[in-house]
């Protein structure tokens, strides 16, 4: 059982391509827009037009297509729970039912308004992650730090927020990885997940959990004692060895960006109403 291959957001995949060449700046604003774009996606025309938009950042990206989506094989029960959810709970007045059994009634609006939302997660997953293969920890962090900055003058501490962050994505990689040796562990104690009904599952999972939470509170512990040892008193005064300057590959990035966001806002506005 190898938890961790399926684990792709957080991690970093070195690259010279012009993806990876870009600023962060210029990577976490263009995700900013695509992830904003989605959420006022209603069409399948524009999820067909911003999937080839992915696809292609990917193919530029040079990130294999099988690597850059086996990181949704953990999401699709969560994704299959919430599509039957949608599919059964969400009708219009108008909506046409398509079959009920019982008391569950499927509508045409039902199935819909899954598909949407189910694409709509599926796509944000997908730009996050990325954003995250493309960009190393260090580079994401300055970005962040950068576009975040003019909110010091209202008070907000951005470089301690953005640390925060940065440490929460560092930690679903180590968490996984501490989750696959406690599973293994057990496994090799005798332990079947596999086997037994539901209620017989769930029972196993909670012995895996504890050590878990023990352990991320003891990382945490560490991770603060290493902080205080270095004399880390936040992003007062400060400095970076390398600054970030945009460079003609970002212009060319951002003008590429601006004709898609208007091509999907076009598509936004054009679709026609379905209620």
């Amino acid at each position: 059982m190898e938890l961790t291959k399926n684990i792709t957001l957080g991690v970093y995949l070195p690259g010279e391509t012009a993806i990876h060449r870009l600023d962060p700046r210029t990577k976490i604003i263009a995700a900013t827009i695509l992830i904003t774009l989605l959420l006022f996606i209603k069409s399948y025309e524009a999820y067909g037009v911003f999937l080839i938009f992915t696809a292609a950042i990917i193919i530029v990206a040079g990130i294999p297509f099988s690597y850059a989506l086996c990181g949704l094989k953990p999401m699709l029960p969560v994704l299959i729970l919430m599509w039957v959810f949608q599919l059964f709970l969400y009708s219009t007045a108008e909506a046409e039912v398509l079959f009920s059994w019982w008391l569950f009634t499927a509508t045409d609006e039902g199935l819909h308004m899954g598909n949407l939302i189910t694409l709509r997660v599926l796509f944000l997953f997908t730009v996050t992650t990325i954003l995250t293969l493309t960009t190393s920890i260090v580079n994401l962090t300055d970005g962040l730090e950068s576009l975040l900055k003019p909110l010091r003058k209202i008070g907000l501490p951005s470089q301690e927020l953005v640390m925060t962050m940065v440490i929460a994505l560092r930690f679903v990689l180590i968490l996984a990885e501490e989750l696959d040796k406690i599973v293994k562990a057990q496994m090799a104690r005798g332990v079947a997940f596999d086997r037994g009904n539901f209620i017989q599952k769930t029972r196993k999972v909670f012995p895996v959990f504890l050590p878990l939470f023990i352990n991320a509170f003891k990382r945490a512990e560490e991770l603060i004692v290493a902080m205080e040892a270095r004399s880390y008193s936040g992003g007062k005064g400060r400095t970076k060895m390398k600054t970030l300057h945009p460079g003609r590959i970002d212009l060319a990035a951002g003008g590429i960006m601006v004709l898609f966001a208007a091509l999907m806002v076009y598509l936004i506005i054009s679709a026609v109403p379905r209620v």
